[in-house]
């Protein structure tokens, strides 16, 4: 099979985790031929001499994607689609605003556009709520015009997406932490040395509105209130973001954003994972934590229930009162972190594997190349 693997459109986020996990997966799958279309986002983590002469790339750069952008991604693709022939693509998410002849499958990572009651989403103004919902007709006019099938990364979404798209191919393959975690590598530390009493908090994301990060100084400035001194906040977030929105705060650090193949380090030298996100089709961390042996605590929202199950503590979305209650709850209680722990080797079981997940993807795209054949 001839496959094109997109990711020309991908600048960052998530999903650019999933689609180098997938590239990396399918060398173990040599009897297909794959065209790779590297984005800015991959650029800097495929490094091409690793792979073998059935890979081929090409790098793209487009910057920040708006309507008129469009039109060039979409002229760049077609010459891409008539120099090589896929008889299927790929991409891990979208809208790839690419209107091929190949039968295109397209990964549904947007959670504002289906998750309505999130709190991030109720507070818009009316003027943003204006553009957000014009963004989002423009969104799913490509999603419309390209795709031929969907994948998405739960059930859930996966029901929403059949909804509000009206589409009946769509398809769950579960999205789950990378092949870097599988044998975790070691790197020097990032952090201080942790005196024993300290109990330190990772949240590995980018600044993103609807991840609520700026939530954290409250939940510090209440855990001090109450005479807590031995915890501590580590975020990824770049140094000009974190001085902006947390400068002077007590209990508070961030390394600057740490690279996919590190994050397994950063894991190690903290003690839970913490997450006060609004809106999710899926958050590998949650599935990084329980790898890494970390407890997790997060929002009551369906989506983070439906992924972490038992192995998480909730607490109400924006909240920082009872995200506080549950991080004492969590400091006091070493059976409760046990537990939680071993709950999450549990519900690891419900994810795919890397492998596993590109076997689905390779899977479906046989599937589809073959109806059109």
């Amino acid at each position: 099979m001839r496959l094109m693997i997109n990711t020309a459109h991908q600048r960052f986020g998530g999903a650019v985790q999933v689609a180098l996990s997938f590239i990396n997966e399918c060398r173990d799958f040599p009897e297909h031929e794959y065209f790779v279309m590297l984005g800015p986002g991959l650029q800097k983590l495929v490094n091409q001499e690793e792979f073998p002469e059935n890979f081929h790339f090409e790098s793209f750069d487009f910057g920040p994607i708006n309507l008129r952008k469009s039109f060039a991604i979409n002229k760049a693709m077609q010459a891409m689609e008539a120099k090589y022939k896929p008889e299927v693509i790929i991409s891990t998410t979208g809208p790839t605003y690419f209107q091929s002849k190949a039968p295109q499958i397209i990964g549904f990572n947007l959670p504002l556009y289906i998750y309505p009651e999130s709190p991030f989403v109720q507070s818009f103004s009316g003027l943003r709520r204006l553009k957000f919902a014009f963004k989002k007709i423009l969104h799913y006019y490509f999603f419309k015009r390209d795709a031929s099938a969907f994948v998405t990364q739960t059930d859930d979404v996966n029901q929403r997406v059949r909804k509000e798209l009206g589409f009946d191919k769509v398809y769950t393959v579960t999205n789950t932490a990378s092949t870097y975690y599988k044998q975790p590598e070691s790197f020097p530390n990032k952090l201080a040395a942790k005196p024993e009493a300290l109990y330190r908090f990772v949240t590995i994301s980018a600044f993103y509105p609807h991840k609520d990060l700026e939530l954290i100084k409250e939940v510090a400035r209440i855990l001090e209130e109450r005479g807590r001194q031995n915890f501590e906040f580590v975020l990824t977030i770049k140094p000009e973001e974190f001085d902006r929105a947390f400068k002077g705060q007590n209990h508070i650090v961030s390394v600057g954003p740490v690279p996919p193949r590190e994050c397994p380090s950063l894991y190690r030298e903290c003690d839970a994972m913490f997450l006060p996100t609004l809106a999710e089709c899926f958050s590998a961390s949650y599935p990084e934590a329980m790898i890494m042996d970390k407890p997790i605590i997060t929002t009551d929202l369906g989506f983070a229930k439906s992924i972490c199950g038992e192995a998480a503590l909730y607490f109400k979305a924006k909240d920082a009162k009872a995200a506080a209650d549950q991080i004492e709850r969590l400091l006091d209680d070493k059976q409760l972190e046990a537990k939680l722990v071993e709950q999450g080797h549990q519900e690891l079981k419900k994810f795919d594997s890397p492998q596993e997940r590109a076997k689905k993807y390779i899977e479906l795209c046989a599937t589809m190349a073959k109806a059109q054949a």
